[in-house]
């Protein structure tokens, strides 16, 4: 069994704590941080120069929320902080014989969705499709220091129409909303993983496509990603996140997404993942959403996809 600590913000009527699953021995606990949540926490150790899984794992069980049970309350994506303004994501591109190795900003956090969240397509949007993927998050400390936090999955939207026009319009391409589920895993990869996306359109499910994510790929992706951020000053500004988005599908087999459509990413070796509804901004007011037939519940806001129980 892997070594893996799974992590997830958990919020219920004010009530902030950490909810940690341990791949090791099987273990899941509602702990109590007197920090905060997942991130004060972390910048707590970091201070401290306190072991980020030896801390977490030391935490006491919160007294006022049980262990086990669905999860209450709002989600949110994995260490985020309240300010925006602190959080970056961006997209790597490795060497394939259709795309170069790169690096593309995306936004801050205000376009940083998660698990249940609908993914809004802005009006000048000329297309619109989904790369599933993992997301390596990095947190700079206190000291300045860029540190690896961990990894967790993700839906990177992105318009390749517009992206093949010229090279201003290919960057505007990837400024759009993404998903990220609501748990993090602190922890390199240390086997490869089966990605299954499904889309659900108008109700009928269309073909599942199924994507494999080596650790080749996978070392390829963090070496680049850390060392592009550590060469930048405005990347290492004390308290800043980091969600870098790398896709495991190739682009030229992605699929055409629309207005209403589910989008459903899973991952059956972490027993992780996310659903995300489609809505386009110009076609919001002529096919209101909100009048067509209710989805099952399990795509409502609760963490669908996320089995373990916090």
């Amino acid at each position: 069994m892997d070594d893996y600590l799974l992590l997830l913000d958990v919020c219920h009527k004010d009530q902030r704590a950490i909810g940690l699953f341990d791949f090791h021995n099987g273990r899941s606990v509602r702990a109590y941080s007197e920090h905060g949540g997942l991130y004060e926490t972390l910048l707590f150790c970091s201070r401290r120069h306190l072991g980020w899984s030896e801390h977490l794992r030391s935490l006491a069980p919160h007294p006022q929320l049980p262990a086990d049970g669905p999860q209450q309350g709002p989600l949110r994506p994995p260490l985020k902080p309240r300010d925006n303004l602190l959080v970056q994501v961006s997209e790597v591109t490795l060497n394939t014989p259709h795309t170069r190795q790169g690096w593309f900003y995306k936004g801050n956090g205000s376009l940083l969705k998660t698990d249940g969240e609908p993914l809004m397509i802005p009006y000048h949007a000329h297309s619109i499709s989904s790369q599933p993927g993992v997301v390596c998050v990095y947190l700079v400390d206190p000291f300045g220091q860029l540190r690896f936090v961990g990894f967790s999955l993700g839906h990177d939207i992105h318009d390749p129409l517009l992206s093949h026009q010229d090279a201003s319009s290919c960057a505007q391409s990837r400024l759009r909303q993404c998903a990220i589920a609501p748990a993090l895993i602190l922890s390199e990869l240390q086997n490869s993983l089966s990605l299954n996306v499904r889309v659900e359109r108008q109700g009928t499910p269309l073909p599942q496509r199924s994507y494999r994510l080596d650790q080749q790929n996978w070392w390829a992706i963090r070496k680049y990603s850390q060392a592009f951020l550590e060469q930048h000053e405005q990347f290492l500004q004390p308290g800043m996140v980091h969600y870098v988005f790398h896709s495991a599908s190739r682009r030229e087999s992605d699929l055409q997404l629309q207005h209403g459509d589910w989008l459903d990413l899973d991952c059956p070796e972490l027993e992780l993942g996310l659903s995300n509804q489609v809505i386009e901004e110009e076609l919001l007011h002529l096919y209101p959403l909100e009048t067509q037939p209710a989805r099952a519940s399990s795509h409502g806001s609760q963490p669908a996809r996320t089995r373990h129980h916090y």
